[in-house]
């Protein structure tokens, strides 16, 4: 479970995720049966839900409804998050029903003032005094134009922060467009860029997708947000989670690939060699680093 931020170091070849999500799945915190089938997905986190999935006159008895959320979701092996309300006066109590319940990160929505971030985690810290479990992990959730233009700073706020994601639906229509427009494709990057520079892992999908039954459309989308850098991504619907963990989980012949490839280069470079052919295919430092993040995330080194 992610406790405080794993930093990522200076160097390239040293780089790992502070998180290994590939899927997160958001359920409302106070519908005990979507509860109790997140808990049976296989997911890798799950996101208990307080801001969008609960109508203002619920947000209360959802919040209230968060510790037995988490309990039920700790028969998994999935992490468990809630995102939180914006509007501070609901955010501080659901923060201290995070806090009061052990979740494991909390995601932070409108996220568009490293203020927010620092004072979120000051909050945290305050709350956690008597807490026996680790440190609650933050994720900024950049859903604004000015979140994207902060990007670099919000990320950076707080060493609670262990990810960062881009909230696509909010983002376009803050910035009048499309959310499939190349725009939004450009603010994605963005902050999967501020994420990555800053030692934290990105998540989150480059477009969206309005129905979870398009199967097609949701890989597809998954597999471009991955080319384009994201780690993982959240969805709504627990039939679009084996999409997300296909996608963004190597295959058995990816994982012997760079086996292979970090092997070869490792022993070319013992004889003073900083480059070999293998398969008929040149190999340089670049890819020996891509095979070896490959396999740093996933356990193997």
């Amino acid at each position: 479970m992610p406790s405080g931020l794993r930093h990522g170091r200076a160097s390239m070849p040293e780089y790992r995720d502070p998180v290994q999500w590939r899927s997160l799945l958001y359920v409302p915190a106070n519908r005990d049966r979507f509860v109790r089938s997140a808990a049976s997905s296989a997911a890798d986190a799950v996101i208990l839900d307080l801001e969008d999935a609960i109508p203002e006159s619920h947000k209360t008895t959802a919040r209230e409804a968060l510790s037995e959320a988490v309990t039920t979701l700790r028969g998994s092996t999935a992490s468990v998050l809630v995102r939180v309300n914006r509007p501070w006066g609901l955010m501080i109590r659901d923060l201290e029903a995070a806090v009061e319940a052990g979740v494991d990160a909390v995601v932070v929505p409108k996220s568009d003032d490293p203020a927010v971030i620092r004072t979120v985690d000051e909050a945290l810290t305050e709350m956690e005094s008597d807490a026996l479990h680790e440190p609650i992990s933050l994720i900024p959730l950049i859903e604004t134009v000015q979140g994207v233009r902060r990007a670099d700073a919000v990320v950076a706020a707080s060493d609670r922060v262990i990810a960062a994601s881009t909230g696509i639906g909010d983002l376009s229509l803050d910035l009048g467009a499309s959310p499939n427009s190349p725009a939004i494709e450009q603010a994605f990057v963005e902050v999967v860029q501020a994420a990555r520079a800053c030692g934290r892992t990105p998540l989150g999908l480059a477009g969206l997708i309005v129905s979870y039954q398009d199967h097609e459309a949701f890989r597809s989308l998954a597999a471009r947000s991955k080319a384009m850098g994201s780690r993982g991504a959240s969805c709504i619907h627990p039939s679009q989670v084996s999409a997300l963990n296909e996608v963004f989980g190597p295959s058995t012949e990816d994982l012997e690939q760079a086996r292979r490839l970090v092997a070869g280069y490792e022993d070319a470079a013992r004889d003073g060699r900083g480059s070999i052919m293998l398969d008929g295919t040149f190999i340089d430092n670049a890819n020996y680093q891509h095979a070896r993040h490959l396999l740093i995330r996933h356990g193997e080194q």
